[in-house]
């Protein structure tokens, strides 16, 4: 641990052991904690498609709650990449998750589903001032050696978030209603702000001089490297599929055998422990190369949305192949991020925000697949069969020697 202590100096400060200690472990939990925070908020859409419904009406709740959401999100990537580039990581992470409390604070009075829908994507914009900003925080204020370890900590709360969203808004939904899913995110957003305020220190870094323009324009230039763009435009299909699939999940649990809400979200919390091959994929990136852990994690996840439509009215079958999938997604996400981090090179924050960019516009497509006329089979088919093609694009590229061993 005293060595620790001293790879991690550039993000700590005082000289006893003891304090180096707790000023290690606090920046790195504050941003797993909000990270899991910040992503959640994506997902909770899930289940409160149907109680908003009944409530507010008015059209495809499910369309409005995600799409809206997602595509603000994907955009402000390509927002807040540049401008923590351009002005500090700490200026723009504290200010973006008081402006998400706000947001969120007011969705939990929306009456309208016009109103829902523009609040949606005001949030989902404040969002995306964390995700891109955090990792490259954790990229310039840790060692090179620590990195990964980092990346799959963090990774791990953002694929987490994708099943306690889902259970924390079933949960309070039954409890007390689905504006409290709101209410109590905001007040949790309240607080992240005030310990990122209180705990992070600006990293010291080497900023060229240059041009807010210049930096939006760097991210044309990245997206034209053919290197990045093919795991890039892979990612697109990650989170499509992920969103999709619990999309149709619930009403097929209703429609096939018959599960009311509480045992819905006992059948979304099956894919939880999956989410812990996030750190072990991060450790396997090191040993074999980022690309090799990548299309093991697309072929694991196009596997369990297969078996998953084979499970022939099986619960049990269902749930595991479900598992599978999850499993799958879980390994991929980290290996993404080091394959585009390896291939953006000190463009390191840029190649994040257009992979995190397809990664959520693909999450914002999920609803709408779920609205062709495939059935619940047929669609985790074309799910499988995109995660196929992605595995496919990725395989096209040539990464030199720090991405494929």
């Amino acid at each position: 641990m005293p060595r620790l202590a001293s790879a991690l100096s550039p993000v700590v400060h005082g000289s006893e052991e003891g304090g180096l200690r707790t000023q290690v472990a606090a920046p790195l939990g504050v941003l797993v904690t909000c990270a899991l925070l910040v992503l959640t908020q994506l997902y909770v859409a899930i289940p409160l498609a149907s109680p908003v419904g009944r409530e507010i009406g008015g059209g495809n709740v499910s369309a409005v709650l995600v799409t809206a959401y997602s595509l603000a999100y994907a955009a402000g990537f390509l927002v807040f990449g540049p401008l923590s580039d351009h002005y500090g990581r700490k200026t723009i992470l504290v200010p973006g998750l008081v402006a998400l409390a706000v947001s969120t604070a007011s969705l939990s009075a929306a009456h309208s589903l016009g109103v829902l829908g523009v609040l949606r994507a005001v949030q989902g914009f404040s969002a995306a001032s964390f995700p891109p900003v955090a990792l490259a925080y954790l990229s310039e204020a840790l060692p090179a050696r620590w990195r990964t370890t980092a990346i799959g900590a963090m990774s791990t709360s953002f694929l987490a978030a994708g099943i306690v969203g889902q259970i924390y808004a079933s949960a309070v939904t039954l409890a007390w209603g689905w504006r409290w899913v709101f209410a109590l995110a905001a007040a949790a957003f309240v607080l992240a702000a005030v310990a990122l305020a209180t705990i992070l220190r600006e990293p010291t870094r080497t900023v060229p001089h240059s041009t807010l323009g210049r930096r939006f324009r760097q991210l044309g230039v990245l997206a034209g490297r053919r290197e990045l763009a093919l795991p890039v435009v892979a990612a697109f299909t990650v989170l499509l599929t992920f969103v999709a699939m619990y999309t149709a999940l619930g009403p097929e649990l209703q429609a096939r055998f018959g599960l009311d809400e509480a045992e819905i979200f006992q059948v979304r919390c099956a894919g939880l422990p999956a989410m812990l091959l996030a750190p072990v994929a991060g450790a396997l990136v090191s040993r074999i190369g980022a690309l090799r852990v990548v299309l093991a994690g697309f072929t694991l996840a196009a596997l369990g949305l297969a078996f998953e439509a084979l499970a022939n009215g099986s619960l049990g079958a269902l749930i595991a192949a479900n598992t599978i999938f999850v499993a799958g997604i879980a390994t991929t996400v980290p290996a993404q991020i080091a394959l585009v981090g390896a291939c953006a090179r000190e463009e390191r924050a840029g190649g994040i925000a257009l992979y995190s960019f397809a990664l959520f516009v693909g999450a914002s497509m999920g609803p709408l697949t779920t609205q062709l006329p495939l059935g619940f089979n047929g669609l985790l088919l074309a799910l499988a069969a995109l995660l196929v093609g992605g595995a496919g694009l990725v395989s096209l590229g040539n990464y030199g020697p720090r991405a494929e061993t």
